[in-house]
């Protein structure tokens, strides 16, 4: 009775810590799933603003505010993406 006591409370641990493991895991992937959501919007918006470009010239200062925005944003989700 108590081998199957100890047994019974060494499974219980081990469904605990694996119950944390999960929940850990699953708040990081939210995490991540919204910063990959930013990153899309950000990279959207980009693109948005440069296919205007047809339209009207963009101002070079400008551009080079677009392109390094949508470089970071492409250099976070690459980030997000690895995890």
């Amino acid at each position: 009775m108590n081998n199957q006591i100890k047994t019974l409370m060494s499974q219980a641990d081990e469904l605990r810590n694996g119950i944390h493991d999960l929940a850990e895991r699953t708040h990081n992937y939210q995490l991540n799933l919204a910063g990959i959501e930013r990153c899309v919007d950000t990279i959207s918006h980009c693109v948005t603003l440069v296919g205007n470009n047809r339209v009207a010239a963009i101002a070079a200062k400008d551009q080079r505010k677009i392109m390094a925005e949508l470089e970071s944003a492409v250099d976070e989700l690459k980030e997000l993406l690895q995890r």
